[in-house]
């Protein structure tokens, strides 16, 4: 059965909602000011440690740079971290504040299948998102699934995760073509930026797991 995974969340309701709805990840956006999702540390924090150990809880950045990505990782307790736009990836992440690490590709890149080979060697999962210029994930815009699902067959087994556009009228059918372990989603499951619409999220997290 395909996992899900809610990005964006923001507000304490939509966090608990969306774990009795059953959802498997939860993303918390910090570092990335552009995003109508972006946190505090102080916030992100706050709604970390209110995710159950069964839920993984994934830090989703940009940051680059060592001081700043320890700074996040001490002060916030999640179990995974999502880089996007990373050629290397920091050892430290995983040896000294045991995170498993997600490499996000962006697919409409020309080197999409070679970023995803190279991350796919050090990080412990590969998530194919789509990207607009200047913005990295949370686009709510499709990608062509073709490229997904050979990124998706160079990486195998390592845990891949599918993410760009989805929405509960099309995430049966994006788990049908590319077969990912993860369907994430944010501005799909919404009624304004960082604010979950819970029938949506409902519906998305029950036809994704519906799928056989």
């Amino acid at each position: 059965m395909t996992k899900v995974k809610v990005c964006g969340i923001t507000r304490k309701g939509d966090l608990e909602f969306a774990i009795s709805a059953g959802v498997d990840a939860l993303g918390f956006v910090v570092g990335v000011p552009k995003s109508p999702r972006n946190l505090t540390n102080e916030v992100a924090s706050e709604l970390i440690s209110l995710v159950p150990n069964e839920v993984q809880s994934t830090i989703v950045t940009t940051l680059k740079a060592d001081t700043e990505l320890r700074e996040v990782c001490e002060e916030l307790k999640a179990s995974a971290i999502q880089l996007y736009g990373l050629k290397e990836y920091p050892g430290f992440l995983k040896s000294e504040y045991g995170l498993r690490v997600i490499g996000a590709i962006e697919a409409e890149s020309i080197s999409a299948l070679d970023s995803a080979r190279a991350a796919s060697k050090v990080c412990d999962g590969i998530l194919v998102d789509s990207s607009l210029p200047g913005i990295e994930g949370g686009t709510g815009e499709l990608h062509d699934w073709k490229v997904s699902s050979l990124i998706r067959a160079n990486v195998s087994p390592l845990t891949f995760y599918l993410a760009g556009g989805l929405t509960p009228n099309n995430v049966s059918e994006a788990i049908r073509v590319v077969k990912p372990d993860y369907v994430d989603v944010s501005t799909g499951v919404e009624v304004s930026p960082g604010v979950k619409d819970p029938g949506k999220v409902s519906s998305f997290i029950d036809r994704a797991k519906g799928v056989v």
